[in-house]
C-alpha cells in the first residue's frame, strides 16, 4: 500500500510539472538531474538522449552554449550550490536572441535540503514589447528633451516634468526651480476676462480634460518678468486608464504676433489716405498705429519742402517742448537723419559725442533717448519721423528701431500721398477760383476800356461834325479831355501789359543791389511836372545810404503807379511823401498823402483782381485800380508784401517791404 500510494504522488508529481507551461529541471544534491518536464527540452532545444543520460556536465555544456554570457550563468550557478538555501531569480539572454526568465529555490525534504528546482519561462516577446516601447520611451524623451518648442507635463494641478527649451525660454536657472512653480504663477495676475490667473489656468486644463485637448493663446511671465505671447496646446494623457495628467505644448509666438501687428499697422496707415480728412487726422491716425508697436509718449514727423528750403513739423506731441515753428535747414538730430538718409539711435553718450564733433547742435529738452527714422519717397527723403523718451533710455532699442524702419516707408507714401490729394484738390479749387476770377478782372477792364473810348468818341464826333461851330475855348476844352482820356486809356494798357506778362512768366526778373534815393529821383522826376500841375508838393525823405536789393524796372512801376495814384487823390495844396527805414533784414518803403482818403469797404476790396475799386480823382481823373494789382504783383515777385492804412479825409499811406541789400 505505501508503494502504491509512493507510486500516485510520483505519478501526480510528474502530471503536474509536464502540464505546466514553464521548463522545470529537478537537480539533487549530488548534481545528477533527478526530473525534467517535456517543456524544459523543448525551452533549450535538448535532445530526449542527452535528457536520459542524466550526465548534469554534457548538460551544462548545452545549456551554455547557447547563452550570450555563459560565465555569468556559470557564476551564478556556483553561488547557488555554494548557498543551496537561497532562492534566486534572473533573466538569461540567448545568443539567437531570446530571453529566459530563471527562478530557482532548493528542494527540500522536511528541513534537509535534497536538491535544487529550476524554473525557466520564455519571455522573448514580452522582452521585445519592452524593448519596443524603450525605444519609443527613448524617441519619446528624445523628442521631448531636444523639442525647440517648451513642454511641460502637469498632473494633479503641478508641474511634474519639462524639457530644456522650457527651461530656456521661461529664463529659469534649471528644471529644479521652474518645477516648483505653479502653473498660474507663469501668467499675469489678471486676465482680461476680469478672472484670476489662477481662475483661468484652471478653467484651461478643465477644458482640456473634458475634451481631450486644448489649444489657445495666452500670455506668460518670465522669471525676469518679461511677458511675452505664446500659443498653449494641452493634451490629456491617460496612464492605466485612470490616472490622468496633461501635456502642455508652448509655442513663443512673439514675432508672430509682432508681424501680424506690423501688417496691421501697414494695413491701417494705407487705409488712412481715404479715411482721413485732412492731414491732421491722418498724421494723428499714424500716431495712434505707431502706438499700437512701441510706447510712443513724445513724437514728432518733419516735412521739408525743398523748393521753400523750409523744414516744417506739421504734427508733434511733446512732453516739455513746444511746437517746433517752420525753419530753415540747421544742425538739429532731425536734420542729421534728413542729411545722411539713415535711421539713428541717439543716447545721452551719442548725442554728446555728435555735438562735440559738431555733427550736431543740441535744440530742445535733452532726452535720455531719441530714435529718428527717414520717411523717403523713390530714395528721396521728404521728411522724419521722430520718437524720444526723456526719462527712460531703454524705451527705445535696435527692435524699435527695425519696426519704425519697417512701417517709415508706408508712412512716407501715405503722407507723400495725401499731401498730392490735396495739393490736386487746392490747385482745382484755385484754379476754378483763378478762372472765375479772371472772368470778372476781364469782365472789369472791358468795361474800363470801353468807357474812355465811348467818351473818345462822343468828342471826336462832336469836333468833326459841328468843328465849324464850336468856340474856340470848346474846341480846346473837348482836344484837354481827348488827351486825358488817350493817356489814361494808354496807361491801363500800359498796366495790363505788364500785369499779363507776370501772368504768364514772360517779365524778366533781375535783383541787383542798388541805391533807393538815387533810383527814387528819377522815377519822382517824371511825376514832377503832373504834381506841379495840381499844385501837390513832392517831398522824398530817404537816407542816401540805404541800398535795397530788387529789380530796378519793377520797383520804379510800382513807385510811379503809387505816386501818380496819391496825386490823382490829393486836393490842390496837398502834400505827397515817399520815405523809407530799415527794418529787420527789410527795407520799409511808403507812400503817404494828405489826400481824400479811402473807405475801409474800398480798403478792403484792395489788390482784389475780381474787385472793380475804379475811383474818380481829385480833377476828375479815370482810374481802373489795375496799377495796385500790379504793384502788388510786382512787390510780391520782389520777396516784399504791400498794405495800406487811410483814413476819410485824412490821407492815405500805401507801405511795401524789399529786401535789404
Amino acid at each position: 500500500m505505501e508503494n502504491r500510494e509512493k507510486s500516485f504522488i510520483n505519478s501526480l508529481l510528474d502530471s503536474v510539472i509536464e502540464s505546466t507551461a514553464d521548463g522545470i529541471l529537478v537537480v539533487d544534491s549530488q548534481g545528477i538531474v533527478s526530473k525534467s518536464n517535456k517543456k524544459f527540452a523543448k525551452l533549450w532545444n535538448i535532445p530526449q538522449a542527452l535528457i536520459d543520460s542524466k550526465n548534469d556536465k554534457k548538460l551544462l555544456a548545452f545549456i551554455l552554449d547557447q547563452l550570450k554570457d555563459p560565465d555569468l550563468f556559470i557564476k551564478k550557478v556556483e553561488e547557488l550550490y555554494a548557498k543551496p538555501e537561497l532562492e534566486s531569480y534572473d533573466i538569461l539572454e540567448f545568443k539567437d536572441g531570446r530571453y529566459f526568465e530563471r527562478l530557482s529555490f532548493p528542494q527540500k525534504l522536511g528541513d534537509e535540503i535534497v536538491g535544487r528546482v529550476w524554473n525557466f519561462r520564455d519571455i522573448t516577446e514580452r522582452k521585445h514589447l519592452e524593448k519596443v516601447q524603450q525605444e519609443s520611451e527613448n524617441k519619446y524623451r528624445d523628442l521631448f528633451e531636444k523639442s525647440g518648442d517648451a513642454h511641460l507635463i502637469i498632473s494633479n494641478g503641478n508641474f511634474i516634468d519639462c524639457n530644456e527649451a522650457t527651461v530656456k525660454l521661461l529664463r529659469y536657472k534649471n528644471k529644479t526651480e521652474l518645477l516648483n512653480t505653479h502653473p498660474s504663477e507663469l501668467s499675469p495676475e489678471m486676465q482680461p476676462d476680469g478672472k484670476t490667473s489662477f481662475e483661468k489656468a484652471n478653467e484651461m486644463m478643465n477644458i482640456a480634460l473634458e475634451k481631450g485637448s486644448h489649444r489657445f493663446e495666452w500670455n506668460h511671465i518670465k522669471a525676469d518678468g518679461e511677458v511675452f505671447p505664446v500659443e498653449v496646446l494641452l493634451t490629456t494623457i491617460k496612464i492605466d486608464g485612470e490616472n490622468i495628467i496633461l501635456h502642455t505644448a508652448w509655442r513663443d509666438i512673439t514675432e508672430q504676433k509682432k508681424s501680424e501687428r506690423l501688417r496691421d499697422a501697414l494695413y491701417q496707415i494705407s487705409e488712412s489716405t481715404h479715411r482721413a480728412s485732412d492731414m491732421e487726422m491722418l498724421y494723428k491716425k499714424i500716431h495712434e498705429v505707431v502706438a499700437t508697436l512701441m510706447i510712443v509718449k513724445n513724437i514728432y514727423i518733419a516735412v521739408y519742402d525743398d523748393v521753400l528750403e523750409l523744414l516744417s513739423f506739421p504734427y508733434m506731441v511733446d512732453e516739455y517742448d513746444p511746437h517746433y515753428e517752420p525753419k530753415k535747414l540747421g544742425k538739429g538730430l532731425t536734420e542729421y537723419v534728413l542729411r545722411t538718409g539713415e535711421p539713428i539711435l541717439v543716447d545721452a553718450e551719442k548725442d554728446l559725442a555728435l555735438r562735440e564733433s559738431g555733427e550736431v547742435e543740441l535744440i530742445g529738452t535733452p532726452t535720455e533717448i531719441w530714435l529718428g527714422v527717414p520717411l523717403k519717397v523713390s530714395g528721396k527723403a521728404i521728411g522724419v519721423i521722430v520718437v524720444q523718451d526723456y526719462e527712460n533710455p531703454k524705451t527705445y532699442g535696435e527692435a524699435e528701431k527695425q519696426v519704425l524702419i519697417f512701417v517709415s516707408e508706408q508712412i512716407a507714401l501715405v503722407i507723400e500721398r495725401k499731401r498730392n490729394s490735396e495739393a490736386i484738390i487746392k490747385y482745382t479749387e484755385e484754379l476754378k477760383e483763378l478762372n472765375h476770377t479772371k472772368d470778372r478782372f476781364f469782365s472789369i477792364v472791358a468795361h474800363d476800356l470801353k468807357s474812355p473810348f465811348q467818351g473818345l468818341l462822343g468828342y471826336l464826333h462832336i469836333l468833326t461834325t459841328e468843328y465849324a461851330t464850336l468856340l474856340e475855348e470848346e474846341k480846346k476844352l473837348f482836344i484837354k479831355h481827348i488827351d486825358e482820356l488817350s493817356r489814361n486809356t494808354f496807361s491801363l494798357l500800359e498796366n495790363l501789359l505788364e500785369w499779363s506778362r507776370i501772368q504768364t512768366g514772360r517779365i524778366s526778373f533781375n535783383p541787383t543791389a542798388f541805391n533807393l534815393l538815387q533810383d527814387s529821383q528819377l522815377t519822382i522826376s517824371l511825376l514832377k511836372q503832373t504834381a506841379v500841375n495840381k499844385k501837390i508838393t513832392l517831398d522824398l525823405s530817404i537816407d542816401e545810404k540805404i541800398i535795397v536789393n530788387a529789380d530796378k524796372n519793377m520797383l520804379s512801376t510800382v513807385i510811379r503807379n503809387l505816386v501818380f495814384n496819391a496825386i490823382k487823390f490829393t486836393n490842390a495844396g496837398g502834400k505827397i511823401t515817399l520815405s523809407a527805414k530799415p527794418k529787420a533784414d527789410l527795407i520799409e518803403i511808403s507812400v503817404a498823402d494828405t489826400g481824400i482818403g479811402i473807405r475801409q469797404d474800398i480798403v478792403d476790396k484792395l489788390f482784389k483782381i475780381d474787385e472793380n475799386v475804379s475811383t474818380k480823382g481829385t480833377a476828375n481823373e479815370l482810374g481802373t485800380g489795375l496799377g495796385l494789382l500790379l504793384c502788388k504783383e510786382l512787390i510780391e515777385k520782389n520777396s516784399g508784401n504791400i498794405r495800406v492804412e487811410s483814413k476819410v479825409g485824412k490821407g492815405s499811406k500805401f507801405i511795401f517791404t524789399l529786401p535789404s541789400a
